[in-house]
């Protein structure tokens, strides 16, 4: 099967298009030109019929009129033939032999060896006419055959572009975390290299990132055993500790492992949502998910989830994690009340507290960025709840102060569209 190639499509079907409108420009032209040239071999026809009827003395009342003006000097000088009227002015400037063009005439002058001189005069503006007229018959087809060339040639230039628009769009398509090979049907010989080097750069970030995901997961999931027996033993030292100073320090101690052991889960649950593609087409109930996150929740908070299904394209599993982050993050780094609402269109959650700059604010969604002090949480929350909502194809929008007061957070997960 012969390749596609956009130089030879290119040069194929420009070529053809400048040979179609050359052949159909030539044709008009030549239908143009031969009625332009019968027309004046048809007059010559004419003019010398009627000069010989006139000759002859049988020409009649209402004859053809002759425009052909003929003088015939005889070898004494006497004018034997000259037409009437000021057209006789014509001949008297026409002295050499050959052509001449005198005001709006060409005459002809033929001197004989007897002496005798013949001149025959034509008006020039049939001339000029016929070679306005096939002018005009030759540009006419131009000029109309132009725009539909253009108008075509756009249409053949878009059709053998499409390729490069469907890599372009599928490119522009993919998420960040999108790392598939690039699949374009009919693609050209000149964009075939492109097409393999891309596939090639994201099969290598893709394995990249998956050493790195499979990293975090192991170093995750095998730090959890040392730390838990860690803190047992910490909490021994607590409870046989006798010292005041010994116990506090065994406490700080404690403190510390438990932080460690919520990063520790904390990156095991980034690495899992990192892994996560929530492509399911089939709609899910996500109210009684909430209502099971709330119950593990701290009190006194503030839920808006209707009393009827909530159907979101979004896999439970997805949702889950990414309710439970924006609620725990909102306790540790917020103040009360905290407001969690759920709807067709997103997730909500908002607490009130200090104002986050614009700057922090477009970070937050990094890996381990806090808003607020060091010692406070892991800083993957928001991370997680952002990789979570790309893979699903929801959206993470934050905002600070809360639409309409001074102060405040609010996170704001918008589902995808219900259509498939």
């Amino acid at each position: 099967m012969r390749r596609s190639s956009l130089l030879r499509d290119l040069v194929n079907g420009f070529g053809a298009g400048i040979v179609l409108i050359w052949c159909v420009a030539l044709l008009v032209g030549w239908m143009v030109l031969r009625e332009e040239l019968d027309e004046i071999y048809d007059a010559m026809l004419a003019r010398v019929a009627d000069h010989v009827l006139a000759l002859s003395g049988r020409a009649e009342n209402g004859a053809r009129s002759a425009d052909l003006l003929i003088q015939f000097t005889a070898p004494d000088g006497t004018i034997e033939m000259s037409p009437e009227g000021a057209d006789r002015a014509a001949f008297s400037l026409a002295l050499a032999e050959g052509y001449t063009e005198v005001g709006d005439m060409r005459v002809l002058t033929l001197k004989n060896s007897d002496g005798s001189v013949l001149r025959v005069a034509d008006p020039l503006k049939e001339r000029r006419e016929a070679a306005r007229e096939t002018l005009v018959g030759m540009l006419l087809p131009s000029i109309i055959l132009l725009p539909l060339a253009f108008l075509a040639t756009r249409v053949f230039i878009r059709r053998r572009l499409a390729p490069v628009r469907a890599l372009s769009a599928e490119v522009e398509g993919r998420s960040a975390s999108d790392l598939r090979p690039l699949t374009v049907q009919d693609i050209p010989d000149e964009l075939e290299p492109v097409l393999i080097a891309v596939n090639r750069l994201m099969t290598r970030l893709s394995e990249a990132l998956e050493a790195e995901r499979s990293f975090s997961s192991n170093a995750a999931h095998e730090l959890r055993t040392p730390i838990a027996a860690a803190y047992a033993q910490t909490q021994l030292l607590i409870d046989e500790a006798e010292n005041p100073a010994m116990r506090a320090r065994s406490e700080a101690i404690a403190r510390s492992m438990q932080r460690l052991s919520r990063l520790a889960a904390k990156l095991l649950e980034l690495a899992r949502a990192e892994v996560v593609r929530d492509e399911q087409e089939e709609l899910s109930d996500l109210a009684p998910v909430l209502r099971l996150v709330a119950q593990d929740s701290g009190s006194g908070h503030i839920y808006r989830i209707p009393n009827r299904p909530v159907l979101v394209r979004m896999d439970v599993d997805v949702f889950a994690p990414l309710a439970r982050n924006l609620i725990e993050n909102a306790e540790l780094h917020g103040q009360t009340p905290i407001a969690v609402r759920l709807t067709d269109d997103l997730f909500e959650v908002t607490n009130r507290g200090r104002v986050v700059p614009p700057d922090r604010l477009a970070r937050l969604t990094r890996r381990f960025e806090r808003a607020g002090s060091r010692e406070v949480g892991s800083g993957l929350g928001l991370a997680i709840v952002d990789t979570l909502a790309k893979n699903a194809g929801a959206r993470l929008e934050l905002l600070s102060p809360e639409p309409g007061r001074e102060d405040g957070f609010v996170a704001r997960v918008h589902f995808p569209l219900r259509e498939a």
